[in-house]
């Protein structure tokens, strides 16, 4: 294996991403995810993560859903894996504050999910709820979280891109590092097999190739652009991928830690051999790239 993924591998073996459940208290119109009545109890979790933690060093969690903030026990839980010296980062859609419930606000990034300007994002997850997430990013930076934006991208707030970032650095008073995430395409819908739902389209519509490829090629995007995105991902229903968006398991929550990383290893050595001579990191699910194989294979690095 190239010289260049081995480390990256050895990187991302230090890094779980864990999403307790599926259930949410909004409605978003482009929710592409199954809203399952699964959920990871924090025994499960911790349990795992204690057994992880025996075979390979870890230093930063990712939890989503789903939304978090739902569950009873998750401020809880991030306290606990704080008092152990880890790192968490947390995805949320900003609508539940229970910021105060936190020890260790300095050791975890609150990432809050803002579509854009209010009128876009309040369209695709209901009224009210731009002001209610802004208002919990400003508390968090105010009260020495780590601070960032998750932002799903399609053609109605793309051209909009400049002017949400100039408003959010204006409200935060300094420029917030802002993930972009193009919608998912129709590809990736109809190909998942547990995400497999569309949501609306209609004013939320897929970017085309040229605008995925300028978006991933001009900022920062999850995928990736120069992928190696995967990951060790623990889902609700005690299954793991080789990524948060990975179709096929790679193994479950039973498993010998040692298998699935294996097994993971294994999934990103396939893409190499298929992929010789590429400057990319990898994909652990080398024929389906969340569906954006060819705008991927477009883009310059």
């Amino acid at each position: 294996m190239k010289q260049k993924i081995q480390n990256h591998l050895q990187s991302v073996t230090k890094h779980l991403y864990i999403s307790p459940l599926e259930r949410c208290n909004l409605h978003c119109a482009v929710c592409y995810t199954r809203k399952t009545s699964s959920a990871l109890t924090q025994k499960q979790i911790v349990a795992f993560i204690g057994a992880y933690q025996k075979q390979y060093p870890l230093e930063t969690i990712t939890f989503c859903g789903g939304e978090v903030f739902v569950l009873p026990y998750f401020p809880g839980l991030v306290n606990l894996l704080c008092k152990r010296h880890l790192f968490i980062q947390i995805i949320t859609n900003g609508t539940i504050d229970r910021l105060a419930e936190f020890t260790y606000p300095n050791l975890v990034n609150m990432l809050v999910s803002i579509d854009g300007l209010r009128g876009y994002h309040d369209a695709n997850r209901g009224r009210g709820n731009f002001k209610k997430s802004m208002a919990l990013l400003v508390k968090a930076q105010k009260s020495g979280f780590h601070v960032g934006i998750f932002s799903i991208v399609t053609k109605q707030n793309y051209p909009d891109i400049p002017r949400f970032e100039q408003y959010v650095a204006k409200r935060l008073g300094r420029e917030m590092p802002i993930t972009y995430h193009p919608r998912k395409p129709m590809v990736y819908l109809q190909n998942h097999p547990t995400s497999n739902i569309k949501g609306k389209i209609q004013g939320f519509d897929f970017l085309d190739k040229e605008q995925i490829v300028r978006i991933m090629r001009d900022k920062t995007t999850f995928p990736l652009k120069e992928l190696g995105c995967y990951q060790i991902a623990l889902m609700s229903d005690g299954n793991i991928y080789g990524c948060c968006e990975g179709p096929v398991p790679i193994g479950t929550i039973s498993d010998p830690i040692k298998n699935i990383v294996n097994n993971l290893k294994h999934n990103v050595e396939t893409w190499e051999t298929a992929n010789r001579g590429s400057r990319y990191l990898g994909c652990a699910y080398p024929d389906f790239v969340c569906g954006l194989c060819d705008s991927i294979a477009n883009i310059n690095i």
